[in-house]
């Protein structure tokens, strides 16, 4: 299953950002954008910085009651703006009551 696909999509449906988008600014500021902080939150950890182009993080962000582990770089514009240039790792381990997640069938 594309898991980044389908919490891409709910996460544009719900609130006209992207998944990519939650990632950057939830590892950056350590929590999810205000359009989505109804259904979403973050946990992300810092696990490496090179030195001022790139930081490594990973960490759990919960969509909608699915908590997903994931793994992402970030790279810096030379404007001082960041995005996700990766994303190693994004899988489902764990879902609320009421959570559906869906089969890989």
């Amino acid at each position: 299953m594309d898991w980044v696909g389908a919490e891409d999509g709910y996460l544009y449906l719900v609130a006209r950002i992207g998944l990519e988008q939650v990632l950057c600014d939830g590892c950056l500021s350590g929590g999810v954008p205000e359009a989505v902080a109804g259904v979403a939150s973050i946990a992300p950890e810092l696990i490496h910085r090179d030195g001022g182009t790139s930081e490594a993080y990973q960490g759990a962000l919960t969509v909608a009651g699915v908590r997903y582990t994931f793994e992402c770089l970030l790279f810096a514009d030379p404007d001082g703006s960041y995005f996700v240039a990766n994303i190693a790792r994004f899988e489902p381990v764990e879902r609320s009551a009421g959570a559906r997640v869906a089969s890989a069938h």
